[in-house]
């Protein structure tokens, strides 16, 4: 079995700049899966040697309902993990949460922020579901294409 083709995707991307100091989010419901991994994207470094799109936070966090969430203890940027800062314009500029889901609470939320104005998205991957997605809608993508 390829635990990939029965995951379910959850992405979001802010379509403009938010502006400097503005919190990201994305709720993401974990309901009948075991595993997740996140990744969240800032745009890249303006110019070689910038740190323009460096993070202020960048945190996972988990509620029993879709608000009120709190800092997933191992997964707070700059208190578990050193925030990375790009050095040059081809860096990549991406933090990955990966989550074993089993005793966890049902919803996760990304909380990003970035230390200047920049698009910030953020894309998770829900695996190991009690029942694999069988349609695209089901796996949160407008098509799948399997080989």
């Amino acid at each position: 079995m390829n635990y990939l083709e029965d995951s379910k995707a959850v992405t979001k991307i802010n379509a403009a700049d938010l502006t400097t100091a503005t919190t990201f989010s994305m709720s993401i419901d974990t309901l009948g899966f075991a595993y997740a991994s996140v990744d969240v994207i800032f745009e890249p470094v303006l110019a070689a040697g910038t740190n323009s799109t460096v993070a202020i936070s960048c945190n996972l966090q988990q509620s029993d309902t879709d608000s009120a969430f709190v800092n997933v203890t191992g997964f707070v940027g700059g208190t578990s993990y050193t925030i990375p800062t790009p050095a040059n314009t081809t860096d990549s500029n991406v933090v990955r949460f990966n989550l074993d889901l089993r005793g966890r609470k049902r919803y996760l939320n990304v909380s990003a922020t970035p230390q200047a104005a920049s698009v910030i998205a953020a894309s998770a991957r829900l695996g190991k579901g009690a029942l694999g997605p069988t349609s695209a809608t089901e796996a949160g993508v407008k098509a799948v294409v399997s080989g």
